[in-house]
């Protein structure tokens, strides 16, 4: 089956280097430049145009591309969608993210910023559960290809989301214990791996890896 990846915020193809789904055809999407105030229904409708919609697929997202994930389910209608390391909605985010809106955090993000001061921030490293030197590396190296600006867009889009029009019926949730970003307290239904933190597709991608062969065996 045709699989799409969708990776998270500040992150592209890379992040899916070390997953292994041989038993697929795997498509890797990376984010579209969007225009200010755009919402995540439309860098779905943008990603849209990317997916053969004749032959039977899959829609695999992590984080931010988890959510849009299931705002493209509704324009392609894939067999199977699989989230890691996301949100199905608004009431699985934490107070202090859903307090966000009012405060517009992303008018922080500039430039000098992202060059200069993320990839020095631990506790960013921390939240994110970047443990190993190989994992802070590449994160540091997808977020380089970012703007300031894109990446505001990116933030402003996720905060705004409050879920999927309609819930997905062909959906799985594969959520690591130990995610900081997204604590598991608040995810419903989750098929759990113990230890993974919110980077967990990259850090812990043999274990996340056996989940989605499991997910997709018993769904399509």
């Amino acid at each position: 089956m045709d699989l799409y990846l969708i990776p998270g915020l500040g992150a592209d193809h890379r992040l899916f280097d070390r997953l292994a789904l041989p038993e697929h055809t795997l498509h890797y999407l990376d984010w579209p430049r969007m225009p200010e105030h755009a919402s995540l229904r439309q860098f779905a409708q943008e990603l849209a145009h990317k997916i053969d919609r004749s032959r039977p697929h899959g829609l695999l997202g992590v984080s931010m591309g988890g959510m849009v994930a299931q705002e493209l389910a509704a324009i392609t209608d894939p067999k199977c969608v699989v989230l890691i390391s996301s949100w199905k909605g608004r009431s699985e985010m934490p107070w202090n993210i859903r307090m966000m809106r009012g405060l517009r955090p992303e008018r922080m993000v500039t430039d000098v910023m992202v060059r200069r001061v993320v990839p020095f921030l631990r506790i960013l490293r921390w939240t994110l559960g970047m443990e190993d030197r190989a994992s802070q590396e590449l994160g540091q190296l997808m977020l380089s290809t970012f703007s300031a600006r894109d990446l505001r867009v990116m933030m402003d889009a996720v905060i705004h989301w409050n879920g999927p029009t309609s819930p997905l019926k062909k959906l799985v949730h594969i959520h690591g214990d130990k995610d900081r970003l997204m604590p598991i307290s608040l995810i419903k239904e989750p098929i759990v791996v113990p230890g993974g933190t919110h980077f967990m597709v990259y850090s812990r991608a043999e274990e996340v890896s056996a989940a989605v062969r499991r997910a997709l065996l018993d769904r399509t």
